[in-house]
């Protein structure tokens, strides 16, 4: 159970707008459809560099070592913990990424013109309301349902 927490609870930040998506899993040819020959090599280098980096500044470690610990075949959780990391400190490094990201997202929004800062500011409510009410689970369970992760999963 621990371990599935802990996988729910990475997932998230994998998750990031500004990490792969589900297209790029397929385009980097892990979909049911590609293989390998249908990616395009300077983007599977330009998603792989921005995965590195976000998790480097999301673990507070240099980008090499988080390429060490993906060359081990080390998952982020036990990147983390061979930083020093807890399995407490990392999923709340994760949810507090994730805050950032749907602020910025609700931010673009309404810059655009798209949304009212009224209409981000109440989602914004809302998003952090089904977070802490996901019946003893927490953000793991709130983000679950996402798919697509690149990287390390």
């Amino acid at each position: 159970m621990k371990k599935k927490f802990l996988v729910y609870a990475i997932l998230p930040v994998l998750g990031l707008a500004f990490l792969v998506g589900p297209a790029s899993a397929s385009a980097m040819g892990f979909g049911w459809f590609g293989g390998f020959g249908k990616a395009d090599p300077d983007a599977i280098a330009s998603r792989m560099q921005t995965m590195f980096q976000n998790e480097a500044t999301l673990l507070g470690i240099s980008v090499d070592e988080v390429k060490n610990c993906w060359a081990q075949g080390k998952n982020i959780g036990q990147c983390a913990q061979d930083h020093g990391i807890t399995q407490e400190q990392l999923q709340q490094k994760m949810k507090d990424a994730r805050a950032q990201q749907l602020k910025a997202q609700m931010q673009a929004l309404v810059d655009k013109g798209i949304i009212t800062q009224a209409q981000a500011d109440q989602r914004l409510q809302w998003m952090q309301n089904k977070t802490q009410n996901a019946k003893g689970h927490g953000f793991g369970r709130f983000m679950k349902g996402m798919r697509g992760w690149g990287g390390w999963f």
